[in-house]
């Protein structure tokens, strides 16, 4: 007996489409599981670069799978959205058999964009579950995205334009390059990092402890604070200081610590839970024999949750050379289900391609802490992160004064809609001083912020 087209249709392209879903356990999984099908069926690009009259059909099969998924009674109110494979697969029955014309690979891509557009702000949880807590992200893995949760009121955001997608990618699902860094993902204080979506706007405090390099010591000696009990003091009142300002991250800058400092202060973390997010400067740590330049990120409640070492050695016109064994290139996300944050050392974000990873991740803060004569350099990485993830970049500098000249003490690259407000230097009349910034409106003039939620 002869087939129909609407068998050929159900049969030959979306049978296996439809199989892959009655599989799956979540939206999350079903998306990845599409688009390894897509990409073993040949996939060469995505079907956003295909041909025109392919492109508009897989969209037309895409709209109608989601009007099918989420259809709304007569007054516009959505039924049940929750994701149930049988649901999913039983739509897939329903297209049409002129959309036959569609390739098995173009037809499950179809479907993985109707799922991600419905489903994406459950992939991130789905993700850490299948993963765990703490995992490597590997060349060819792939890994969920979301929009910027940290901006608060609708309109501050510049829309991300990462354009054309990729091979195997979707706007909320990206695949790992082979891009010779290394990635972990730290999904085990998710709950701590996705408080910062519950303040609206997100407020930041960058500390500048110092007013010279005088205040400082250089080799051959250590590098760090010339006085470290007298910083530490400093740093106390500062963090005091800027925790009366309510505000949800603290950054401190490069070298303005050591390691004392960081183990008390983790210690005064790890015995509180309504502190900020601290991304704790950094200091010139012996490791394993090696000497690192290292920040870490303290956590209320938790202490020292995870650390960066500084792979990106700094040296000067004069060859002067600063005096760490680099680390293997790479970075730490620390994920919740909806919130990603990330530290780097000052000029590890000056690498090009490592900045556009970053953004490539979905970070949506990005902490610097930095010691440099000039903040102008990192506006790149921080323009990068705005216009691929809507992320927003702080950097801490220190000291105020470079040669006789005062120097912006900290950097904010923000995703607001106009260009001239994305990345803003600050600079202070002297130092200990506190530089305060509201995201979607920058730094702030007065320095308390305690109608921030009134």
């Amino acid at each position: 007996m002869n087939r129909t087209p609407a068998a050929r249709a159900d049969n030959e392209t979306s049978a296996p489409i439809a199989a892959i879903c009655r599989q799956s356990d979540s939206a999350w999984q079903a998306v990845c599981a599409l688009l390894e099908y897509a990409h073993s069926q040949g996939e060469s690009e995505s079907l956003k670069d295909s041909e025109e009259f392919l492109h508009q059909h897989a969209t037309a099969v895409s709209s109608a799978i989601e009007n099918h998924l989420e259809p709304r009674d007569i007054l516009g109110f959505q039924e049940d959205s929750a994701f149930s494979s049988k649901k999913v697969a039983g739509v897939l029955a329903t297209i049409p058999s002129d959309d036959v014309l569609l390739s098995a690979r173009g037809f499950a891509h179809a479907t993985a964009t109707a799922l991600d557009h419905l489903y994406w702000t459950s992939f991130a949880g789905d993700w850490l579950v299948q993963r765990g807590t703490s995992f490597e992200l590997e060349a060819g893995d792939l890994y969920p995205v979301g929009e910027m949760r940290l901006m608060g009121p609708v309109g501050y955001s510049a829309r991300p334009h990462r354009l054309p997608l990729r091979s195997g990618e979707t706007a909320h699902v990206r695949r790992r390059a082979a891009d010779g860094f290394r990635v972990r993902v730290v999904g085990e204080y998710a709950s701590i990092i996705d408080r910062l979506i519950a303040s609206t706007p997100l407020n930041l405090a960058v500390v500048l402890p110092n007013e010279s390099s005088n205040e400082l010591s250089f080799p051959p000696n250590r590098m760090g604070p010339a006085k470290p009990e007298d910083q530490l003091s400093t740093i106390n009142r500062l963090l005091d200081d800027a925790r009366k300002d309510d505000v949800d991250v603290i950054v401190l800058p490069e070298l303005s610590v050591d390691g004392g400092i960081v183990e008390l202060l983790s210690d005064q973390w790890g015995e509180a839970s309504d502190l900020p997010i601290l991304f704790a400067g950094s200091a010139h740590l012996l490791i394993d024999g090696q000497l690192a330049n290292r920040t870490a990120v303290l956590l209320p409640g938790v202490g020292t949750a995870w650390h960066h070492d500084k792979f990106t050695v700094f040296e000067s016109r004069d060859g002067e050379r600063e005096p760490i064994d680099p680390s293997e290139p790479g970075i730490t996300v620390g994920c919740g289900r909806h919130v990603r944050v990330a530290t780097v050392v000052c000029r590890d974000a000056l690498d090009v391609d490592f900045a556009a990873l970053v953004a490539d991740l979905g970070v949506h803060l990005l902490a610097v802490p930095a010691m440099s004569k000039s903040l102008g350099e990192f506006s790149t990485a921080a323009n990068l992160l705005i216009s691929r993830s809507q992320g927003a970049t702080v950097v801490a500098n220190n000291p105020r004064v470079w040669d006789g000249s005062s120097v912006g003490h900290a950097l904010l690259g923000q995703p607001v809609p106009r260009t001239d407000g994305r990345c803003r230097e600050r600079f202070s009349n002297g130092a200990p001083d506190i530089g305060v910034a509201r995201l979607g409106s920058g730094w702030t003039a007065v320095p308390r912020l305690h109608t921030k939620n009134s």
